[in-house]
């Protein structure tokens, strides 16, 4: 269940929405552990893609849902919900789910998220800068 809301909080950081004139502050990429995720544009919002993950998570993904995390989308539909503050579907491949998350920006380089599943079985993982 651990490396489950890890995975879960981790995807959460990835998207954020943007206007086509401005970039978005959570634009770049992000590390979490052995995974990173990069958050770039994907049509009219951002989304996040996973573009380096430990062997073991790779695994846990293929053998969750059949997914090939790297290159993976696993995050979609983040709305703003406040100042610094967004909410977003989160895709957990090794459970094979899809739950709601919320990413808050700690500061220009660091990202708190936090994941519930049912609303209740919650994790908060941070996720620093890298590039």
């Amino acid at each position: 269940m651990k490396r489950f809301l890890l995975t879960l909080a981790g995807l959460a950081v990835a998207l954020a929405p943007a206007s086509a004139f401005a970039k978005s502050a959570l634009e770049g990429r992000w590390k979490n552990g052995s995974m990173e995720i990069l958050i770039a544009p994907c049509g009219d919002s951002l989304c996040g893609r996973v573009v380096k993950a430990s062997e073991k998570q790779q695994r846990k993904a293929q053998r969750g849902s059949g997914t090939k995390l790297l290159g993976a989308r696993v995050i979609d539909d983040i709305r703003p919900s406040g100042p610094g503050k967004w909410t977003a579907d989160v895709f957990v491949a090794s459970r094979d789910m899809n739950v709601r998350g919320r990413v808050e920006q700690a500061g220009p380089n660091r990202l708190t998220v936090r994941g519930c599943v049912l609303g209740v079985i919650c994790k908060t993982t941070h996720w620093d800068r890298i590039g």
